[in-house]
């Protein structure tokens, strides 16, 4: 007999397929300017970014607890539509939001409903699907999503500046519309409800699963590889931004890497790893790694290229270790608990989701941006991952070595490699490698930062002596920190139809304090030099070196005999010349001086043009 047909699969398949196309669409398009939108946008510091950020990820990933049982009990079909409602809510009061308090609300609401909607779905594809046709099933639905995630990102640049992206969110609702419509018309609950089932049933079920050791340990230890994964997501675009990697047009861009690459290569990796009989957690363990490879690829390179490449192999290590960790606890439980402990699969995701932005948000707001260090921030959200790789190493070496072959039998070089020493000792290679990591993190040192517009106003001044025309201003704040000899620059970006007034510059330092080290050690001051430079000709340049304890200063002022024309180029430019170091206030200090390589600046210049009323 010829094998049985696989049945065609019914319209609510196809139906919830759709909605989940536009509404993950419209969560990663939502997710890819988010973060730059409130950094750069509106101005909010990243470390309360992270708190929201953090708020909202722990919201979406905890809330599935509630909303399957509640789906069972007043309809699927209900719930998603209230969902919809709630995340188009959301991103439309996002985009309305120029206040802190409006976009905490924005999140709150934007988590909730997308909480209740996340678990539906994949549930609905569970219902909708029989034994012959699941695994088909879900591979179009993970396909729906990954097209979804890289499309309408990609899309975005092409659409949006910058400067606009707060008109993404409300795009973003449009198509979260689409997907309430297509729920409405077309869409039939996959079970009948019943009133009878409680809506905590599944919070009542935790504490089953974590009565079994090996499960939890899984998930508390696979929440590190998703704490390094989900620090990315809101950190990776203000990093590329903040350093000068790549410019801000791209930040669209880098949020489709991700689920482009799982698009690219996930048939590939099928096809290698299909019929071959590999260890689940093993595998885990090298996503795991490749992660971390990534990061500090993408962290420590400074350079487009390899700031690409770390993107593309962390997420090749995502595609490597979930798949891994998913068919790894599918075999822990019990086959009768199997469903009941898969549905807690989610929780590293969830824990991970609440913490990582918020914990990571605060170290890049102190090391990235107040110490200029993002190489070595990188660094430590790679060794989370080889943290999290020499437990998994420990815990298969717990766990699993019941199944182990009994070494005595084997001979004596055998016991001696499964002997608890080494194997221990393998397992701590990972631990090993992160101080060497942070030490290199450390010894690359600072670069320079530009977190783009701290404050900029814009303001209209009507004269008469200017008769027919309107001066407006522009006034720009950026902060900093330059190594000795490097320099940065800024371009005096021309209004469309507008003539260059004047520009004011007024740079400011203050050198670090003296050191004591049994002595006393003075610093001595640091010299600083700005340049106004017009056509690449310099028409305005100024050197000051500060006084011991005092703040240093540099202001140039340049106005043009006569205004010149949008179609110059002009910029401005600073240069750490010379960096004083520490010597010894008493005793011969010439040849003990301690090295002082790089300080931190405050630029703000003030541009103004005159336009035709």
């Amino acid at each position: 007999m010829g094998k049985e047909k696989r049945k065609k699969l019914p319209r609510e398949f196809w139906s919830v397929n759709f909605s989940n196309f536009f509404e993950r669409g419209a969560y990663y398009g939502m997710y890819a300017v988010l973060y730059y939108h409130l950094l750069y946008n509106i101005g909010i510091e990243s470390w309360i970014v992270g708190i929201l950020g953090g708020i909202s990820l722990g919201m979406i990933n905890f809330l599935p607890l509630f909303s399957t049982a509640l789906a069972s009990k007043y309809g699927f079909k209900k719930i998603l539509l209230c969902a919809y409602t709630t995340l188009a809510i959301g991103y439309v009061v996002l985009g309305l939001g120029h206040s802190l308090a409006i976009i905490v609300l924005a999140f709150i609401i934007m988590g909730t409903g997308s909480g209740f909607e996340k678990a539906l779905i994949a549930a609905s594809i569970s219902h909708s699907a029989d034994k012959k046709n699941r695994s088909h099933a879900f591979n179009i639905y993970y396909w729906v999503i990954n097209i979804g995630a890289f499309a309408i990102p990609l899309s975005l640049v092409f659409i949006f500046t910058p400067a606009d992206y707060g008109g993404v969110f409300f795009l973003m609702a449009l198509f979260i519309v689409c997907s309430f419509l297509i729920i409405l018309l077309s869409y039939k609950n996959p079970i009948e409800p019943d009133p009878s089932i409680p809506a905590l049933k599944a919070v009542k079920e935790l504490k089953v699963v974590f009565k079994d050791a090996k499960f939890a340990y899984a998930l508390i230890i696979f929440s590190g590889c998703w704490f390094m994964l989900y620090t990315r997501q809101p950190l990776a675009a203000p990093f590329m931004v903040d350093f000068a990697i790549l410019a801000d047009w791209f930040v669209p861009i880098i949020a489709a890497v991700n689920p482009g690459t799982i698009i690219a290569l996930g048939p590939i990796w099928t096809f290698i790893i299909r019929n071959r009989n590999i260890d689940p957690l093993r595998l885990l363990i090298a996503g795991v790694f490749i992660i971390s490879l990534g990061f500090i690829i993408l962290g420590f390179g400074m350079h487009p290229v390899l700031f690409f490449a770390g993107l593309i192999i962390l997420s090749f290590g995502e595609l490597v270790s979930y798949p891994a960790f998913l068919t790894y606890v599918s075999k822990i439980p019990p086959k009768e608990k199997r469903s009941i402990y898969m549905g807690y699969s989610f929780l590293p995701l969830a824990f991970a989701g609440f913490t990582a932005p918020m914990i990571g948000g605060a170290i890049y707001y102190v090391l990235a941006e107040g110490m200029a260090m993002g190489r070595l921030f990188w660094g430590i959200i790679a060794c989370v991952g080889l943290i999290c790789a020499s437990a998994f190493m420990h815990y298969d070496r717990y766990f699993n070595k019941k199944k182990k072959i009994n070494a005595k039998s084997k001979g004596f070089f055998k016991a001696m490699k499964r002997s608890s020493f080494l194997s221990k000792f393998y397992a701590s290679i990972p631990l090993i490698l992160i101080p060497f990591v942070l030490i290199v993190g450390y010894s690359l040192g600072t670069d320079t930062i530009y977190r783009g517009v701290l404050a900029e106003t814009s303001e209209i001044i009507e004269d008469d002596i200017f008769d027919d025309w309107v001066l407006q201003e522009e006034d720009f704040i950026y902060r900093g920190e330059l190594n000795e000899g490097q320099k940065a620059s800024w371009y005096i970006s021309a209004l469309e139809d507008a003539y260059l007034h004047s520009v004011k510059i007024s740079l400011n330092w203050e050198d670090e304090p003296d050191i004591r080290k049994i002595r006393t050690f003075r610093n001595t001051g640091d010299t600083f030099e700005a340049r106004i430079i017009i056509d690449d000709a310099t028409v305005k340049q100024g050197s000051e070196t500060n006084d011991h304890g005092e703040m240093g200063q540099i202001s140039l002022s340049y106005t043009p005999e006569e205004m010149l024309s949008p179609d110059i180029k002009g910029r401005i430019e600073i240069e750490l010349v010379k960096c004083g170091d520490f010597y010894p206030v008493f005793g011969p200090g010439w040849f003990i001086s301690i090295e002082d390589n790089s300080n931190a600046y405050t630029l703000e210049f003030v541009v103004n043009y005159s336009i035709l009323k």
